[in-house]
């Protein structure tokens, strides 16, 4: 049975169950053989990264070894190793329930044959036993009757709820005896003692990957987590506020002149060691790095002057701005392409609808991971989170698997307006006073001061409001793109996925393939097609199908701004369509960017 990297990493992962039209059977994912790619990739951030979520998660953890990098592996899943299960067969001809634990390998070459009449044409009960607390699964527990022991054990799953299912005995049918050993599927747990809750083996709340992405970039320097690197975070401000012209200047160029010298030669050049002439040569021979420097200077006593907060740019600003000065990206302009419309220029469209920049490459490096899974969580109450669970050692290691592939695939970047986005917060009183006399440097720290570093679990309820209206933005703006450019270009919309960099109010849309190879078709779009792509999400998304009850319950639903949680970064949360049209959103009024406020 072949599939692609990606299922194998969203719906192949140890513990899944899946049906196997090979063998015709169920069976569950016990082993993931692959190859270890630790040294490919930044595996020491992506160990960390995992390290903060399994901490994050606030049902805490299983099978996880201590935090330390050496006990962690990053695999590229190769072989899928799988096993039947469950294995709680029914005869098709007396309909008798067996347990067949004890003739695993034999089903899978369909040797076996009912143990009451022989008849061998069997088939697998789909329902399985899930632990709400610790995330286990077991198969169903087949009783025995007190008289003739598990013979002829029968199972009426013929009611709509679980604990109206009926266990009863053949036997005791027959001889018109009280049938029916016991009502219900339920049972304890053998892992915590926890009461096992019934559910179709395909269910969603039957597991459910975690998983994580990042811009896979092995930089030769980067933020430290001690901080140290104080003076990078600030280079990286100046970019990231627009004080001076960036990607054009790196924040590497800054940085080395920085580290190369420059301060002992202004000194040595403000003393009386060295005469004037010797001077005016030292000025000959170093000139460009005392320009830099200057310029350095300047863009730090700039900074200075309009940040309002001390806190350092975040690894995901930080790999933004150092991603567009990695790889190569094109604008509409430097493709010459055609929006679609004579009326427009790509400059105007993108205009009209809030975005200053468009960038397309086939360069984009993303790295997705998964770590471990959960079972039972769809809507978490207070306290009722499942616990976290590892992945069993792979075959010939004794380090937890971290599942991970990457590439480098198609993309488009998107960046918001940020004086569009300035005046979207004012109107909706989420900054003070008047932001019409800031500069574009001003308002830009503005904001930036205004937000906070996304989380590997997106907690909206801790969010600033800014943060949280930004990310919305974002993230419902991304979902209806995607879904919008999978049906113009005929692309999957599993094949397309997000990347988002609030801070940055930016996102990339990229192809989700795990080949190393482009397909095109975004190209092809932005290219051709930007003002139909826009005018259509302008068009198709300001309604659902289930409004009014959706508008009025944060006008957010599976047919409106829900994708594949394989394409969405942070599980369709944070999601509504008025951030961008406006309207009701979970009961607070909302001016939507697309608004003419």
């Amino acid at each position: 049975m072949k599939r692609g990297l990606n299922q194998v990493l969203f719906q192949f992962m140890p513990g899944k169950t899946f049906d196997n039209p090979q063998h015709q059977m169920i069976e569950k994912v016990a082993q993931i053989g692959g190859e270890d790619i630790s040294d490919e990739v930044n595996d020491e951030h992506l160990k960390k990264r995992v390290f903060a979520a399994i901490n994050e998660w606030e049902g805490g953890s299983r099978e996880y070894l201590t935090r330390t990098l050496d006990n962690y592996s990053i695999i590229q899943p190769e072989d899928v190793i799988s096993e039947v299960f469950p294995l709680i067969l029914r005869c098709d001809n007396c309909y008798a329930v067996e347990n067949y634990w004890r003739r695993r390998e034999s089903l899978k070459n369909g040797s076996v044959a009912c143990s009451n009449c022989e008849n061998s044409s069997l088939h697998q009960l789909h329902h399985v036993l899930i632990c709400e607390e610790c995330s286990a699964i077991e198969a169903m527990s087949v009783p025995p009757c007190d008289e003739h022991d598990w013979n002829y054990v029968k199972l009426d799953d013929s009611a709509e709820s679980y604990r109206n299912f009926r266990w009863r005995c053949g036997k005791c049918e027959q001889e018109g005896k009280e049938a029916t050993i016991r009502s219900g599927l339920y049972s304890n747990c053998d892992d915590c003692g926890n009461t096992l809750q019934p559910t179709v083996h395909r269910a969603s709340q039957a597991y459910r990957t975690h998983h994580l992405k990042q811009v896979d970039i092995n930089f030769e320097y980067g933020l430290s987590e001690d901080e140290e690197n104080q003076a990078i975070s600030d280079i990286a401000l100046g970019a990231a506020y627009g004080i001076y012209d960036h990607p054009e200047n790196e924040i590497s160029f800054y940085r080395d002149k920085q580290e190369g010298g420059t301060n002992q030669i202004e000194e040595l050049l403000g003393s009386d060691i060295v005469d004037e002439g010797q001077k005016e040569k030292i000025r000959d021979q170093f000139s460009d790095d005392l320009k830099a420097s200057g310029e350095l200077t300047q863009i730090l006593n700039e900074l200075e002057e309009i940040r309002l907060t001390k806190r350092n740019i975040s690894r995901n600003h930080f790999n933004y701005l150092r991603t567009l000065e990695e790889i190569k990206t094109e604008t509409l302009d430097e493709l010459d392409s055609d929006v679609g419309g004579p009326s427009q220029t790509s400059a105007d469209v993108l205009e009209q609808f809030g975005v200053s920049d468009l960038r397309l490459t086939s360069e984009f490096p993303i790295l997705t991971a998964v770590y471990g899974y959960h079972r039972t969580f769809d809507e978490p109450e207070e306290d009722s989170h499942p616990a976290l669970r590892a992945f069993p050692f792979t075959q010939g290691k004794d380090t937890i698997p971290i599942y991970a592939t990457s590439s480098d695939t198609e993309a488009v970047f998107l960046t918001l307006d940020h004086r569009r986005v300035g005046e979207w917060l004012a109107a909706n009183d989420l900054l003070d006073g008047s932001i019409d006399d800031l500069s574009d440097q001003e308002l830009r720290a503005l904001i930036h001061a205004e937000m906070d570093q996304m989380k590997p679990y997106l907690d909206v309820d801790e969010m600033t409001e800014v943060s949280r209206y930004v990310h919305g933005l974002l993230h419902t703006l991304s979902h209806r793109l995607i879904e919008e450019a999978a049906l113009l270009s005929g692309i999957e919309e599993t094949s397309l996925a997000e990347f988002l960099f609030p801070e940055a109010l930016s996102v990339a849309i990229y192809s989700n393939q795990t080949h190393s190879f482009t397909i095109g078709g975004l190209y092809t779009l932005a290219e051709r097609s930007l003002e139909e792509w826009f005018e259509s999400v302008q068009q198709e998304s300001e309604h659902c199908i289930y409004d009014p009850i959706c508008g009025e319950q944060g006008a957010s639903c599976h047919a409106c701004t829900h994708i594949s949680e394989i394409g969405c970064q942070h599980f369709n949360q944070n999601l509504s369509r008025g951030f961008i049209f406006g309207g009701t959103n979970q009961e607070m009024p909302i001016t939507g960017y697309w608004d003419d406020f």
